[in-house]
C-alpha cells in the first residue's frame, strides 16, 4: 500500500502578497514548501522547501534549487521553468510538483476571493492567459466562451450548496 498527502494553503498578506504554503508526505518524504507571489506582478519574489524527511542526503541540495524560481512570473513558460530550473538532475521532481500546486491553489483561491488590493484590469488579462492555458487541459475550461465570472458563479453556487 502507498499513501501520499499533499496539502496547499493560500494566505493574503499586506501589502499584497499571496503565500502558498505546500506541504509533501508519504512513507519517506516529509516536505514542505513557501511561496511567496507578488499580487500586482504574479512574480515569484520568495521560495523556500524545507525536508524534514527524504530517503537520501543529497536530496536537500536538489531541494535547495527551488530559489532558482525567484524572479519567473506565473504564466506562459512558467511550467517549463519550473521542469528546467527545479526538477531534473540537480533538481528535486517533489519540489518541481509542490511548485506548480503552488500555483494552481493560489490561482484557485483567486477565483474565489479577488484581494481589494488587486489591479483589476491586470487581473482579468491575467485570467484569460490562465483560462486559455488550461483550456486543453479540462473539460470545463475547453468549453467555448468560458469566463473568469462563470467560474466563480460556479464555485459560489457549489459552496453554498
Amino acid at each position: 500500500m502507498y499513501e501520499k498527502i499533499e496539502k496547499y494553503t493560500v494566505n493574503y498578506l499586506e501589502p499584497r502578497w499571496g503565500e502558498i504554503l505546500g506541504e509533501w508526505k508519504d512513507d519517506i518524504h516529509d516536505l514542505k514548501t513557501r511561496v511567496l507571489i507578488d499580487g500586482a506582478t504574479f512574480q515569484i519574489v520568495e521560495a523556500e522547501a524545507i525536508g524534514s524527511g527524504v530517503p537520501f542526503e543529497i536530496c536537500h541540495k536538489g531541494m535547495d534549487k527551488i530559489k532558482d524560481i525567484i524572479g519567473e512570473s506565473i504564466g506562459p513558460g512558467f511550467s517549463k521553468a519550473v521542469r528546467t530550473k527545479l526538477q531534473g538532475p540537480g533538481g528535486c521532481t517533489h519540489v518541481g510538483e509542490l511548485m506548480l500546486g503552488s500555483v494552481k491553489a493560489f490561482i484557485q483561491a483567486a477565483s474565489r476571493q479577488t484581494p481589494e488590493w488587486v489591479d483589476q484590469e491586470y487581473y482579468e488579462s491575467r485570467w484569460k492567459e490562465w483560462l486559455n492555458y488550461y483550456s486543453d487541459q479540462c473539460i470545463y475550461f475547453s468549453q467555448p466562451n468560458i469566463s473568469r465570472e462563470d467560474i466563480v458563479n460556479a464555485i459560489k453556487t457549489k459552496s453554498q450548496g
